[in-house]
């Protein structure tokens, strides 16, 4: 038992038992708030982001990069809140993105590739993580939200094109296609077909090359980091919200079930000594 462990048993006056079911209780908790941030980040982000980051011919050069940050941003700003507020942490974004990612990759390579037998490379999920690694770092810098919002969330929709083109580039090479000039993504798709419901099917953008890449991809960039600022805004203060403590009421019946007193046995006064009732 080290110093720090000592002056802890001093202080809280508990034996070494306690002490050791405490930080038994800790990680138990750290555990469960990592799995509960997870699967409302992941919630959210299906319901939002939805097809746009399933397949790999969906990642297209407008609405991919233009969907996926402002979705992504919204759990990313309420958990950085949450985490700054009450723990001073700077750490809320890179936890949200981080265990959304991990368990994205979990449920892909599972479900898809293991139930479905489609291969990883056809589902391969995109990444926020340069972009929350960002906005915390703008944030302990900063130490205000505002300048966060204003800075750290534009970098936090500029960035997310470039830190996917490392994984991204290999699936934008030119290939032929019976006679036709396609992408490897493109390619893919064509080979493992999918459910046949119209936003599963559909040309989403007329014309050759739609998955290569060119102007829009930056026009795209650039307004999604500017809707960025306003969706960091609004979800930081529900976040600063959620840190808020609520009590309600409660009841003589309530109470008495679980050995409270009542209202009326608290508001009596209380006997002085040697005084009969």
């Amino acid at each position: 038992m080290n110093l720090n462990d000592l002056a802890i048993l001093k202080v809280s006056g508990l034996s070494p038992q306690a002490i050791k079911w405490s930080r038994t209780l800790d990680v138990l908790i750290v555990i469960v708030a990592a799995f509960l941030i997870w699967a409302v980040s992941h919630i959210s982000f299906l319901l939002l982001g939805g097809d746009w980051d399933f397949f790999i011919d969906w990642k297209d050069r407008q609405y991919w990069i233009l969907i996926i940050p402002i979705t992504t941003i919204t759990m990313a700003a309420a958990f950085q809140a949450i985490f700054w507020n009450l723990f001073r942490l700077p750490v809320g974004a890179t936890a949200s993105l981080l265990l959304l990612l991990v368990g994205t990759w979990i449920v892909r390579y599972h479900s898809w590739q293991g139930l479905a037998f489609f291969p990883i490379s056809l589902v391969v999920p995109g990444t926020c993580l340069m972009g929350a690694l960002v906005l915390d770092a703008v944030l302990v810098l900063s130490r205000s939200w505002l300048v966060t919002g204003a800075f750290g969330a534009v970098l936090y929709g500029l960035l997310f094109y470039p830190s996917n083109w490392i994984y991204m580039a290999g699936y934008f090479q030119p290939v032929q296609n019976m006679g036709d000039m396609t992408s490897v993504a493109d390619l893919i798709g064509y080979t493992f077909p999918r459910a046949g419901t119209p936003e599963y099917i559909r040309i989403i953008e007329r014309g050759t090359l739609r998955t290569f890449g060119d102007t829009p991809t930056w026009v795209s960039a650039f307004f999604s980091a500017f809707a960025c600022i306003f969706l960091y805004y609004l979800f930081w203060g529900l976040g600063v919200l959620a840190c808020n403590s609520r009590f309600f009421p409660v009841g003589d019946r309530f109470k008495s079930i679980y050995g409270g007193k009542s209202g009326a046995a608290d508001s009596e006064p209380a006997l002085k000594p040697g005084v009969p009732s």
